[in-house]
């Protein structure tokens, strides 16, 4: 009789539980390859019907976005926002994995797709980690350094004005490496303070220790060494100092002697 009573009572426990939610669908390799194709050709069409099909979950439950990474990557790579779009339509939690593959393929408009659907660019990846913008690199490289390298001056210009740090990246370094427009970015830099009679990772002692070969000298030992004669001539108009030693115990005018730039050593002797 016990027995009988407890049963009944356990079933009627069980009874009241709720529904667990209906769990995802095996989504068999070959499936995935097709997604993958049509992610690659923006074939949102056959992506709804094999996602209708494959991919059908109760609403209450949250599928995670790995489950799909490979087809998200495919979209990517070729900033298909209306592929990216369906794909977070079907509840997939935000990561911030994706945000930096968008990042290195240049996918502007799929990056926006992700800040419309709530991911915060500003919030830390985890306690440890930070923004995705402000990922760490061993060495002294920060996002300015590639805008200073890269970016046209009139980006260069935005970051400056949105208070981009000048005094970390080595940003004055990075501009020597420009294809063009080397003289303008350097004034913009200097302008907004980036310091121009340090060495290169005087700040830095983990980046010293990488390159203990190297001369790591001042910008201008780099333009020395590099035969820019416009830009030696630029950065001692702004007080570069010519007499600082890089590591090796060189200055810019014993770098441009090296190098075979009499054009340069005629500057840093007249100047």
């Amino acid at each position: 009789m016990f027995l009988q009573v407890h049963i009944r009572i356990t079933i009627t426990r069980l009874s009241r539980r709720p529904p667990r939610p209906q769990s995802l669908r095996h989504i068999p390799k070959e499936v995935i390859e097709q997604l993958k194709l049509a992610a690659s050709i923006n074939d949102l069409p056959t992506i709804d019907n094999l996602l209708e099909i494959h991919f059908t979950t109760n609403t209450s439950c949250q599928s995670d976005i790995n489950n799909l990474h490979p087809v998200l990557s495919e979209a990517l790579k070729r900033d298909h926002t209306t592929v990216v779009t369906k794909l977070l339509s079907y509840s997939m939690k935000m990561h911030y994995l994706p945000v930096i593959e968008a990042i290195h393929a240049k996918a502007k408009k799929s990056l926006e797709v992700f800040f419309q659907n709530g991911y915060d660019i500003n919030k830390p990846i985890s306690e440890t980690k930070p923004t995705v913008f402000t990922y760490p690199t061993y060495i002294d490289l920060t996002p300015i350094s590639f805008a200073t390298e890269y970016a046209p001056p009139k980006l260069v210009q935005e970051l400056l004005n949105r208070n981009g740090d000048v005094r970390r990246g080595e940003v004055l370094q990075y501009a020597l490496d420009r294809p063009t427009d080397i003289v303008e970015v350097l004034r913009m830099l200097i302008d907004h303070g980036a310091p121009l009679n340090m060495t290169i990772y005087e700040n830095h002692q983990a980046s010293r220790s990488l390159y203990p070969f190297m001369g790591l000298g001042t910008p201008l030992h780099k333009a020395a060494e590099m035969g820019k004669a416009d830009v030696v001539r630029f950065l001692l108009e702004r007080k570069a100092d010519r007499n600082i030693r890089d590591q090796k115990g060189q200055t810019a005018l014993q770098c441009a002697q090296t190098r075979g730039h009499m054009e340069v050593v005629d500057i840093l002797k007249s100047i």
